[in-house]
């Protein structure tokens, strides 16, 4: 059992649990009074929140059948009504919304394997840690509504030109950068750094690294 936001939620050791970017969303997407979608739910905690406190209408998805499970449980125990989809990415979607929250693996391959983060039936990027970002930036035009929003996060381990350059050819300049984060390097970071591919999103600061979080948001 665990705890986000004041809800209480059940997981396991093969679900993927609410972190520094979940909380970051919770804090900066527009969802009250809307139609809202978040995709690639986890064991739910975003779209419970969202129902929770003011969402219009929500639905949940997830490709990951640990995932789905955990969802429908959580949204039981804490009373919120949400719509859950087994979906890989928008595959099974058919409506359209006023706001998409999507939080898909944004790590590269490497770093994941070296991190932990991920629990072995959790979908991961690829070597470039943006192939599943992409791929929302270029279908989530077909499921927002006009005037529609999506929020969509990304780390220092994307490879953040990649993903600005698609948001730029489907978005035009109808996105900006709306939140970053700094995050200090784990031990098994600090343990794996001659590994690691550094960039100009990963930050020295007095001897001290950091890696960073993003959530972008793009408008229609």
């Amino acid at each position: 059992m665990i705890t986000f936001k004041d809800i209480e939620l059940e997981t396991n050791d093969i679900s993927f649990r609410p972190t520094l970017i979940t909380e970051a969303c919770a804090k900066v997407v527009d969802f009250k009074e809307k139609k809202i979608l978040d995709l690639g739910c986890g064991i739910g905690p975003l779209a419970i929140y969202f129902a929770l406190n003011g969402a219009k209408e929500v639905t949940a998805s997830d490709i990951y059948d640990e995932h789905i499970k955990l969802t429908s449980l959580n949204a039981k125990k804490n009373k919120a009504n949400i719509k859950i989809v087994k979906s890989n990415l928008f595959e099974n979607i058919s409506e359209e919304f006023e706001v998409i929250c999507c939080d898909v693996s944004g790590v590269e391959k490497k770093i994941a394997e070296i991190t932990g983060w991920f629990p072995e039936g959790v979908p991961k990027a690829d070597d470039s840690g943006a192939n599943l970002i992409i791929r929302v930036i270029q279908d989530s035009l077909n499921f927002l509504k006009n005037n529609g929003e999506l929020f969509i996060c990304a780390t220092s381990f994307s490879d953040i030109a990649k993903i600005e350059k698609t948001m730029e050819e489907n978005y035009e300049n109808s996105w900006e950068k709306l939140y970053v984060e700094k995050v200090p390097f784990s031990k098994r970071l600090k343990g794996n750094i001659d590994l690691l591919s550094f960039n100009d999103h990963i930050v020295e600061i007095e001897n001290n690294f950091f890696w960073q979080i993003f959530i972008y948001k793009l408008k229609k």
